[in-house]
């Protein structure tokens, strides 16, 4: 059986077509649990909604348990990286290194100069 085409990450039948829903290994391990967490990334490993899963996982800010093969925070820091936000102080247009990062670099560098007086 071939997966059919999937062309949004709205329609929520993708799911069924998932490795995870045929597997009995946990998709959300503890941290501190490697093991666990290596044994729910080989389930993703060659999932035909892979990407869907992790367009999902992104637009709901889902950052628990294993999807599409990353960990919470490496999904977290994929959205940082390619989401460009507009500065909180000056407006200006940047692309985070990090999920919580609020400000460019130069307005940050300034805050921090500013708390060291």
């Amino acid at each position: 059986m071939t997966t059919p085409l999937l062309t949004s990450s709205t329609d929520r039948d993708w799911r069924r077509h998932g490795n995870c829903t045929a597997s009995d290994v946990n998709m959300h391990p503890d941290d501190s649990d490697h093991r666990g967490e290596q044994a729910a990334k080989k389930v993703c490993a060659g999932c035909p909604v892979a990407t869907q899963c992790l367009v999902e996982s992104i637009n709901l800010s889902d950052w628990h348990g294993i999807r599409a093969g990353l960990t919470g925070g490496e999904r977290r820091n994929l959205d940082a990286q390619r989401t460009p936000r507009r500065c909180a102080r000056c407006r200006d247009v940047f692309v985070p290194r990090v999920h919580n990062q609020i400000r460019c670099r130069p307005c940050a560098r300034a805050n921090d100069l500013r708390g060291r007086r």
